[in-house]
């Protein structure tokens, strides 16, 4: 936390939530006798954890998941866009991305749904590459589930687009597709393998900046939920 440098207050709140030191329901219930229930005070379901809280609960996931996933997902894009020379803001916070973004040389997809010949469940990654002139194509996809499921998650996205790049190689004519997850836990943890990843993309994008970009977005949602 150090190392993204973020605000006091939020480096505090961030602390307390790994810890499991905040006012949760289930803590209150168990330890402190102080509620007649554990469960969360948002839907009402399961006891009220750290991790219910900050990617569990489906009153949480259509608005508060989905814009801290986006603008994680929103700086990739921001980095790609500056790689290749297409439009963008001068900051990844202000870039609004287009759903096709396109020069001569490179095509850059922001959740479009691909239309293939042959039934394809997952077929709308959060954002894909395609190089003109090398026939290259690069499936990227975004998420910031709870810490403890990073490697599993990565694991998931990368099988979950195996479909889609083989209709996109065969589709598109393209000689190479690969699968890029991007996966940052929502207290900051990264796995070992985010380097090999980012390394994939060709573009100078620090993992801190990922981490930050996804703390702010939990902190936001604590905040929110436990008004602090």
């Amino acid at each position: 936390m150090r190392k993204v440098d973020l605000k006091i207050q939020t480096e505090a709140l961030i602390y307390e939530a790994k810890n499991k030191y905040l006012g949760l329901n289930i803590v209150k219930y168990h330890v402190d006798k102080t509620l007649e229930s554990p469960f969360c005070r948002l839907c009402g379901e399961k006891g009220e954890s750290v991790t219910r809280i900050v990617c569990e609960c489906e009153k949480l996931a259509q608005r508060e998941y989905k814009q801290r996933h986006d603008n994680v997902a929103k700086v990739v894009h921001w980095k790609l866009c500056e790689k290749n020379h297409l439009e963008k803001k001068d900051k990844w916070y202000e870039h609004a991305p287009d759903s096709v973004s396109e020069n001569e040389e490179v095509k850059l997809l922001w959740g479009v749904n691909i239309q293939c010949d042959h039934v394809t469940e997952a077929r709308r990654p959060d954002i894909v590459v395609v190089n003109k002139q090398e026939k290259k194509c690069t499936i990227i996809d975004i998420a910031v589930p709870a810490d403890k499921r990073i490697g599993e998650k990565e694991n998931e996205k990368v099988e979950k687009y195996q479909d889609l790049k083989r209709e996109i190689a065969r589709m598109w004519n393209i000689r190479t597709v690969q699968v890029v997850p991007i996966v940052v836990g929502s207290l900051g943890s990264v796995t070992k393998s985010l380097d090999k990843w980012l390394g994939k993309l060709n573009i100078k994008i620090s993992i801190s900046l990922l981490q930050k970009t996804a703390l702010l977005g939990t902190a936001r949602i604590l905040r929110k939920v436990l008004e602090l």
